[in-house]
């Protein structure tokens, strides 16, 4: 018995595998709010080994529409992160509001701080037909995440 309940188990675990590969890596997300909580959980609170979002083309994809990839993978020189406003953080107080959605975009307003320093971000995204991602985020200054992607080629 104990051999027939073994072989079910491996057969349920070599099905469930099977199907994760058969799966896209990483869909978009559901629900706007998840892109924006998904991206801050990169950078973590408080003092962490974490670098911030990492920048290769896979996550990129998986959070921005393309024509931020398409920016990002032409920035030259980028002196901060935009998404802390800083090149240095430490986050606390992360607060993200929940989604105005209209038809295929939507909003999502972020309080945090950095280093003590308070911080508001207003990002706007966009619904494909796999999901939200993000395409742009706005200083309440108006310097926006498209911006600073051309500023830096």
């Amino acid at each position: 018995m104990f051999k027939r309940i073994l072989t079910s188990t491996t057969t349920a675990a070599a099905l469930t595998l099977a199907l994760l590969a058969a799966a896209p890596a990483q869909a978009q997300f559901a629900q706007p709010e998840e892109a924006v909580k998904q991206l801050y959980a990169f950078y973590g609170t408080g003092k962490t080994d974490l670098m911030g979002l990492p920048q290769d083309k896979k996550t990129l994809r998986r959070f921005f529409v393309p024509a931020i990839v398409q920016g990002w993978e032409k920035a030259e020189l980028i002196d901060a992160d935009f998404f802390v406003q800083a090149q240095d953080f430490e986050l606390s107080d992360v607060t993200v509001a929940p989604a105005a959605v209209t038809g295929d975009k939507a909003t999502v307003a972020v309080d945090l701080k950095n280093m003590g320093q308070p911080l508001h971000l207003d990002f706007e995204l966009a619904r494909g037909k796999d999901g939200w991602r993000i395409a742009d985020a706005r200083t309440p200054a108006g310097d926006t995440l498209r911006k600073m992607l051309a500023r830096s080629r």
